[in-house]
């Protein structure tokens, strides 16, 4: 028995703790570099110096330390079950080290790469894209659900109400509406005035576009629709904005580094991280600071302050 026949069984009945489709997808991605590198090895006779040459070779090709640990995890579990069936006396992926790799950080952009990005000659979709990304901070998964019933540009507020993702299922991949990553996550935001502008201009054109396609426009009601209404896959969003940052000159960038930027802007203009947290939809500032923290400023300037204000300052 190979190393590829006890991962597509495991693929095929997965443990119980793998509830979510975007947890079922990710392992695949997993499976397919593991059966990639040892697929055709022969389960007892695989080494632990061949799964270390897989590991090294992610590494090598710049996977992340977490990537590389989570495919070496679901090795682990495979050839576990393995064990449980008696077709291996030992798990070797267990043994493996983990290579040096580097852990990736999310950044976030300076105001003047994001000026360059929206000084480009933008769509009216990118523009309101980019805007409201860096100015509110949601999560792709919340830009691809958001429904224009959900904006009010009069009044200057958004609702964020609920996501729009990727998932697989039975060998399929489909697009699939879905609750708020936690119950903070459901927000009423004000708009600042450029992201009321560039909204205001997309929904402007998309009527326009109704009008000309009539009965081919599928009217979902979506902001950031595609041109016929129905919605854009995220993979397409992903490389026309990778095109987008190169075009601008500021590097490569992913999309969830507009909430990156987002908070870094928020904390460098002095907002308290327990309002940054309420605008991201954390459950509390905790999470904020675990997963912004290279994005919050590290300068605590609130007991100066108190106490300059109170005895003077003297220097």
């Amino acid at each position: 028995m190979t190393v590829e026949v006890v991962v597509r069984d495991l693929l095929a009945a997965p443990p119980s703790s793998w509830k979510s489709p975007n947890t079922i997808e990710a392992n695949t991605g997993h499976a397919g570099r593991v059966m990639a590198a040892v697929g055709p090895v022969r389960v007892a006779k695989l080494t632990v110096s061949q799964v270390e040459g897989m590991l090294r070779k992610m590494a090598a090709d710049g996977y992340s330390r977490k990537t590389i640990a989570t495919t070496r995890g679901l090795l682990i579990v495979a050839l576990r079950r393995a064990e449980r069936d008696g077709v291996a006396t030992r798990n070797v992926a267990v043994l493996a080290e983990m290579p040096a790799a580097a852990v990736r950080v999310s950044r976030s952009m300076t105001p003047q790469q994001v000026r360059a990005l929206l000084a480009l000659d933008l769509p009216a979709w990118w523009r309101a894209y980019i805007t409201v990304g860096v100015m509110l901070g949601l999560r792709p998964g919340e830009l691809a659900g958001l429904h224009w019933e959900n904006v009010d540009l009069d009044a200057g507020v958004m609702r964020v109400r609920q996501s729009l993702k990727r998932v697989t299922g039975q060998g399929k991949a489909r697009l699939e509406y879905g609750g708020l990553k936690t119950r903070q996550s459901k927000r009423t935001l004000r708009m600042p005035g450029p992201v009321r502008s560039a909204l205001a201009t997309l929904r402007r054109e998309q009527a326009a576009g109704r009008l000309r396609l009539g009965a081919g426009y599928t009217g979902s009601g979506l902001v950031f629709a595609g041109p016929a209404g129905r919605p854009r896959w995220p993979q397409a969003i992903r490389g026309e904005f990778r095109a987008l940052c190169a075009e601008a000159g500021i590097g490569m960038w992913q999309l969830r580094e507009l909430r990156h930027t987002f908070v870094s802007q928020m904390s460098a203009a002095g907002v308290d991280v327990e309002v940054i947290a309420d605008h991201v939809g954390h459950i509390n500032s905790n999470i904020t600071r675990a997963v912004y923290r290279h994005q919050l400023g590290d300068e605590i300037g609130e007991a100066a302050a108190v106490f300059d204000s109170l005895y003077g300052a003297t220097s």
